[in-house]
């Protein structure tokens, strides 16, 4: 083999090592946001809850989920920290605990009212299209009565 040969045949293998380095799962679209309570700070650490209602086509459907601080910014992770949500349709809730679910017997008490606790009721709803390229979302829980 000449050195030309060799070269060119460690540049393809460079090339194929690249080329391996897909992480081989379906596509996401990366997500990001903010909660807010009352368009507000939250009052301390929480998750939101992504859950599948209808696949974009040939994607398949798996939940995520996204933590966010007090400061509510959250990035949605479903395969890996930060990756996104597979293109579909979703409704999501939202869990932040002053006293979380625990062992010991003390009474749960929840910072997000009732209606945000359950996807069903919650009134958040997403849609992720496999051409978009990123999408940020805004979720302003209404935990006080307005006039």
């Amino acid at each position: 083999m000449t050195c030309d040969t060799m070269r060119a045949l460690a540049a393809i293998g460079g090339l194929l090592l690249l080329a391996g380095c897909g992480d081989d799962l379906p596509r996401r679209v990366p997500v990001s946001g903010q909660v807010l309570f009352d368009g507000g700070p939250c009052p301390g650490r929480g998750t939101v809850y992504f859950l599948p209602l209808e696949g974009a086509e040939g994607f398949p459907l798996r939940p995520a989920t996204a933590e966010f601080g007090v400061d509510g910014k959250f990035r949605v992770a479903t395969f890996d920290a930060g990756d996104g949500l597979l293109p579909g349709k979703y409704q999501m809730h939202v869990e932040c605990y002053e006293t979380p679910p625990n062992m010991d017997g003390k009474p749960v008490k929840s910072h997000v009212p009732p209606q945000y606790q359950s996807a069903q009721t919650s009134g958040f709803a997403l849609e992720i299209t496999p051409d978009m390229r990123s999408r940020e979302i805004e979720l302003d829980l209404i935990t006080k009565k307005r006039d």
